[in-house]
């Protein structure tokens, strides 16, 4: 057989050739429009104080006290989406409904000065004015974002600074067909949504039950205030295939490894605490002059994705946390001034669940 005839074969072989080349999987966010989906979503946060410093005047404190203190901070989402316009790989219009929003937070510490022990536990319950309430998130394409707003605009529009669409995942997904084993990096920035899942959700402390003394000034924030535009670090997708779950579903298995890291300013948010803080006796007056709080996060997450829905179908996410906090404060007390700085280090764990109805 001559050349031209092998050359005319092979042309003929090409498309068979290549039905039998294996393809990628797509993983994409493709939910039918319309389409009503119920999330829950937790997250504990528990912190343990491993050092903590204290200058008076810039000189060691003689009366630093030793200090054990473990905080504990439980949030539970719950909204229902619906989808009422798609687009590419995302919505262009949602409803979300705040089904519930639930946040408490918890500490414990015992505190040794001059050998005197005590012990102050407090616990907080918040709440949100959310609740009950629902949210239209609209794509505006020249402006390149979502904007919220509520129905018929009846509603307190404070309540939607800080509010973010993106409670589906989608940032870890990739740009293309993925074969097992594939990886992809993701920027920092880009996934904020699955530590602070929602945005500012305006959480609202109810009165605590503090029995401790030192509690006022000593808010550290929450994943709200840690997660921004100023995260840093490194993200890994991997594609790890696919599989069945128990109820039958194909699902696309996405892990990810991350080591992330920001800086954040919460002296405003502490001077607000303050404001509704009773001074123990004896202090005339407590002025927070700046709260620095440094967060570094690593761990990893799983990420299963319904194939056929084109939807997430649940994801968990654990890691290890370290926390450091400096603060520098004013105390007025008994005609004196005292200028006071303290560091705190704290180490735990953050760990994040989703599941879908």
């Amino acid at each position: 057989m001559n050349k031209r005839y092998l050359s005319i074969a092979a042309l003929l072989c090409a498309p068979a050739l290549l039905a039998f080349q294996p393809r990628g999987t797509s993983v994409t966010f493709s939910v039918a429009e319309g389409a009503n989906k119920t999330k829950t979503f937790t997250s504990s946060v528990t912190l343990s104080l491993d050092e903590m410093s204290m200058l008076m005047g810039g000189q060691p404190s003689p009366m630093t006290p030793s200090m054990e203190l473990t905080t504990e901070t439980t949030t539970t989402i719950e909204v229902s989406d619906e989808y009422l316009k798609m687009g590419a790989g995302a919505p262009t219009k949602l409803k979300r409904s705040y089904l519930s929003l639930a946040k408490a937070d918890s500490k414990e510490m015992e505190t040794e000065m001059m050998g005197q022990v005590t012990n102050a536990n407090s616990s907080t319950n918040s709440t949100s004015e959310l609740e009950g309430m629902s949210v239209i998130f609209a794509w505006d394409a020249d402006a390149e974002e979502f904007v919220a707003s509520f129905p018929d605009d009846e509603g307190d529009v404070e309540l939607l600074d800080g509010l973010t669409e993106d409670m589906d995942v989608r940032c870890l997904l990739p740009a293309g067909e993925v074969s097992e084993g594939d990886e992809w990096k993701i920027a920092p920035v880009n996934l904020s949504s699955l530590f602070s899942t929602g945005g500012d959700l305006k959480f609202v402390p109810e009165e605590s039950d503090s029995d401790d003394p030192m509690d006022m000034g000593s808010d550290m924030g929450g994943a709200d205030d840690w997660f921004n535009d100023d995260m840093e670090g490194e993200a890994t997708a991997t594609f790890e295939g696919t599989r069945k779950t128990e109820d039958g579903i194909e699902v696309g298995v996405i892990k990810l490894t991350f080591l992330l890291s920001n800086a954040v300013d919460l002296t405003e948010i502490t001077q607000e605490a303050m404001e509704s803080s009773e001074l123990p006796p004896g202090v005339e007056d407590i002025s927070i002059n700046s709260v620095d709080v440094e967060v570094e996060l690593e761990g990893e997450a799983t990420l299963l994705w319904n194939l056929k829905e084109g939807y997430i179908y649940s994801f968990e996410l654990k890691s290890e946390m370290l926390l450091n906090m400096d603060m520098n404060m004013g105390i007025s007390a008994q005609g004196m001034e005292i200028d006071i700085d303290q560091g705190m280090e704290f180490s735990g764990n953050m760990n994040n669940t989703v599941s879908v109805e």
